[in-house]
């Protein structure tokens, strides 16, 4: 049996919730940052859990009204005061700071990035929960029903699992 290498991994939370505290994540990114020089050939990510059924529904309103909104309205406040310690020290950051729109996300995170004068981080989008469009409605209805008739639906998404 080939034997299997393992990475060890750290990883720190810097929000829970959208809304949740702006100032949490300087002090874990510090403390992965200083574990991993401790160790060398760990790495490191943080986490931004942003989104709940509730926030989808209000971005989704945001996007209806402006096309490149629809993600985390925390968003400069949360990852700016870190982004560069992040992309010094490779802390990756995982999130689901797009919510309703993923895609207008990573563009203002480029953005950000631009104006802080940093390299410009690559971005992986996830997308493609959204079935709250015309053509999911027949899903919808074979899923809802009659009850579907009287719905006015402002957003609608698939949880798929990770």
């Amino acid at each position: 049996m080939t034997p299997v290498s393992t990475i060890p991994l750290l990883i720190g939370c810097a929000a829970g919730f959208s809304g949740d505290r702006v100032d949490a994540a300087g002090p874990v990114v510090e403390s992965l940052i200083a574990r991993c020089a401790a160790q060398p050939g760990q790495r490191a990510f943080l986490i931004f859990e942003t989104l709940a059924e509730r926030t989808l529904a209000l971005a989704q309103l945001r996007r209806r009204a402006d096309p490149e909104s629809g993600f985390e309205p925390l968003l400069d406040d949360l990852l700016r005061p870190v982004l560069a310690r992040c992309l010094q020290h490779g802390v990756r950051i995982v999130s689901n700071f797009g919510a309703a729109n993923p895609q207008a996300a990573a563009r203002h995170i480029q953005r950000m990035a631009q104006e802080l004068g940093l390299p410009l981080p690559r971005i992986a989008v996830v997308s493609s929960d959204d079935v709250s469009g015309a053509s999911h409605r027949p899903l919808l209805q074979a899923q809802l029903g009659a009850a579907m008739d009287h719905l006015q639906i402002i957003s609608a998404n698939a949880y798929i699992g990770a």
